[in-house]
């Protein structure tokens, strides 16, 4: 298996499971695109069941609701908010970063990954503040856009070709990525010295850089990569709730915007751009036949844009010699040939063409079966993409019949298919996993609650007081929970995916027997 290359930029179609399947990733992991569909994956040998992953042991303390509640801010205050762009300082952190990393080769990006894993009572604390210090101008210039609010960062992706917005680069968010790490390892290491009012503030911060990284384009790889900010910002948090004495943070996490990070609904949305302006031109065609040479004509402009977009196609190999040529007329008509029977079929189950498909020319009739073929895979596309998150998992087999259905055709719409953005079903996995971890850590900070109040954990989640438990988005129920005494309790969690072993959970009060 090839090593990943750290340097790939990332690109606007990055393949979502590399995200989805691992919840936290490192920037080694951001590849460039693989326009794959599920169609086309091989098959896997299923392993012997394996045994329950063992329980996570996860000691809390007691902690009360801080006066006022929103004394700690995981998220800017009303007041602070400014309506300013927050791009330029990005940018500017952006290139500090890359300095950074380019001055001081001590402790590779890596490293920081190895480290997060870590037990706060277990991290070299000396190296690690060494391995941040290069990153001081970059890490200060990103807190002087923490309260700017407004997102403007354009890169005219308007004007790009279909093609062009396919193969648009993004090498911006894999140094995100990289100034996440090292922002979330400067809340860590204040996390371990106890020094909670410095965690806080980075962890505001990561909050802050995961949203604009995430919106920074409507690409979907931009969303996952703003989730995975967030996710490695709450495994701090995580971290952290296991200390001897942190603040209660069940408010400040209430006032992140979390639906609206983890949402991926407008980007799976904007993955159906390339099909409307490929049919922006061809496509508009009237109710009556158009006539063997412009019909050929458009036929021959949609096969040249999708054989440029499907560059991995074996279709697309033989056609872009041949349409680069003096032959490029002859391979067209053999193209209209091979698959005229199959679009007179298609078009004579339509209720506009059902009497009048022998009216058309074979160029016109594959013309008219393609441009109906494609927009019947970008409406099937969006149409099961709005499904709520309850019902995704369920409807799997609907979602992805365009990919399963296409893999035998032999028509330009079938090259289109690759250029969607692939593992959908993984990335919206991934934005419920996130909002799995942020209930998740709102339920332990429940219990805390409670915890003070009564100096016992709970015999039940459901109607929790003083405030409430969070539900579980993987299974849309609460989070399993069961108390073995006033003390101790297991709690469990849906499997993020296949070989999760942080599933259940012990939790005990520290101090108590």
């Amino acid at each position: 298996m090839t090593k990943p290359n750290f340097s790939a930029p990332c690109t606007s179609g990055l393949l979502a499971l590399l995200i989805a399947g691992s919840l936290v990733i490192s920037p080694q992991q951001l590849l460039s695109q693989t326009l794959i569909s599920p169609a086309f994956n091989t098959g896997v040998n299923k392993k012997k069941e394996k045994a329950d992953p063992p329980e996570v042991q996860l000691t809390i303390t007691a902690a009360e609701s801080p006066d006022p509640l929103l004394r700690y801010r995981l998220w800017p205050a009303v007041e602070k908010r400014r309506n300013i762009s927050v791009n330029d300082i990005v940018s500017r952190a952006i290139i500090h970063t890359i300095q950074a990393s380019k001055s001081d080769s001590t402790y590779s990006p890596q490293k920081f990954v190895e480290w997060e894993s870590l037990p706060l009572d277990e991290m070299p604390i000396e190296d690690a503040k060494k391995a941040i210090r290069p990153y001081g101008l970059a890490l200060a210039e990103l807190k002087r856009g923490e309260t700017l609010m407004r997102n403007d960062y354009d890169i005219q992706l308007d004007d790009l070709s279909p093609r062009e917005l396919i193969g648009t680069l993004l090498p911006e968010l894999q140094q995100g990525r990289l100034l996440s790490r090292v922002l979330c390892l400067r809340a860590r290491i204040s996390a371990a010295e106890h020094r909670w009012e410095d965690m806080i503030d980075d962890c505001r911060l990561g909050f802050r850089l995961a949203e604009i990284t995430g919106k920074s384009t409507d690409f979907l790889v931009s969303r996952l990569v703003g989730q995975s900010i967030a996710q490695v910002t709450m495994r701090v948090l995580e971290d952290a709730i296991t200390q001897a004495d942190p603040p209660n943070l069940y408010w400040a996490l209430a006032s992140v915007p979390a639906e609206n990070l983890f949402e991926i609904r407008e980007s799976l949305e904007y993955g159906s751009v390339p099909f409307s302006r490929i049919l922006k031109d061809v496509s508009n065609l009237p109710d009556t036949s158009i006539g063997e040479d412009q019909a050929r004509a458009k036929l021959l402009e949609l096969i040249k844009i999708l054989t440029e977009m499907s560059e991995t196609s074996l279709i697309s190999a033989a056609l872009s010699a041949a349409l680069d040529s003096d032959t490029q007329q002859l391979a067209a008509g053999t193209f209209v040939i091979a698959i005229a029977e199959q679009s007179r079929d298609t078009l004579a189950d339509t209720d506009q063409w059902r009497d009048r498909v022998d009216d058309l020319s074979d160029s016109e009739a594959v013309l008219r079966a393609t441009v109906l073929e494609v927009k019947r895979m970008r409406d099937t596309y969006l149409a099961w993409s709005l499904l709520p998150d309850y019902l995704w998992d369920s409807y799997s087999k609907e979602r992805n019949a365009i990919f399963d259905e296409s893999g035998d055709s032999f028509n330009p719409a079938t090259m289109l298919v690759l250029q969607l953005p692939p593992a959908v079903g993984a990335a919206k996995k991934a934005g419920m996993c996130s909002m799995q971890q942020y209930n998740f850590l709102l339920t332990l900070e429940a219990l805390r609650m409670h915890a003070a109040e009564t100096d016992q954990l709970p015999e039940t989640i459901d109607g929790l007081r003083p405030v409430p438990a969070r539900r579980d988005s993987l299974s849309q129920k609460n989070f399993g929970y069961q108390r073995t005494n006033p003390h101790s309790a297991t709690m469990t969690r849906q499997p993020r995916h296949e070989r999760d072993t942080e599933t259940t959970f012990e939790i005990k009060l520290k101090g108590k027997p």
